[in-house]
């Protein structure tokens, strides 16, 4: 588990230092995660795999929210210069933040990372206030592009590291054991489908929204401790 952290970490040092990842075009505008989870100005948010914090910025010029976050990588977080964000660098499966403490958490495309789903997500429901919500995004296991990330790790070409994907059913599982109650979920289409595996997810999810798509989007709301 270490070995695998180490080169994940390896991976996102290397691609802030090379294209500034979660600048530009890969962040800034956070109105859909706003949106999702109606922050506002007395909500403490929380974001797992920060980057270099564009989303936080966003939210913190658009709501006023007090703000934190982590990421695996030190390049990311240090790149941040803005301070009325609060980013280190930590473990997403063992932070040292408070119990009960952010009422708003978003984390996008990250859960997948970790063979230790539901670790996570404890965690998660630790660091959270009872009611508080929680959007996430991960990968969705009925799609082309789980078929074509499957062959590209058997063929060490796939180069994100591990990565899994989850079904709607697989997910709820976890998040009822970790203590959260599903409150939203829907699937997205690519929003850049470069081949022809992608335009495939992106016909089948016109015809099936809740369970063909290229990523699974939710919001789940705490409502009691993890078992």
């Amino acid at each position: 588990m270490k070995e695998l952290k180490n080169e994940w970490k390896k991976y996102w040092d290397d691609r802030v230092k090379s294209d500034g990842y979660f600048y530009g075009k890969y962040g800034g505008n956070a109105d859909f995660i706003i949106k999702a989870l109606n922050i506002q100005k007395k909500d403490i948010v929380f974001d797992i795999g920060c980057a270099v914090g564009a989303h936080l910025i966003d939210i913190t010029n658009k709501t006023g929210a007090e703000c934190f976050g982590i990421d695996i990588s030190p390049v990311a977080v240090k790149l941040n210069k803005d301070k009325r964000i609060k980013l280190s660098v930590a473990d997403m499966e063992s932070t040292t933040y408070p119990d009960d403490y952010f009422t708003k958490v978003f984390s996008l495309g990250v859960f997948e990372h970790t063979p230790r789903s539901y670790s996570v997500f404890k965690e998660l429901n630790r660091i959270m206030k009872k009611g508080g919500l929680a959007f996430i995004t991960v990968p969705n296991k009925y799609s082309f592009f789980h078929i074509t990330k499957n062959i590209k790790m058997r063929l060490g070409t796939w180069d994100l590291g591990y990565e899994k994907s989850f079904t709607k059913s697989e997910i709820i599982s976890i998040l009822n054991k970790a203590g959260f109650k599903l409150k939203a979920y829907w699937t997205m289409p690519h929003k850049d489908p470069a081949n022809i595996f992608n335009h495939m997810d992106n016909f089948f999810h016109k015809f099936s929204r809740q369970h063909f798509g290229f990523f699974i989007y939710l919001v789940a709301e705490k409502i009691s401790d993890a078992k």
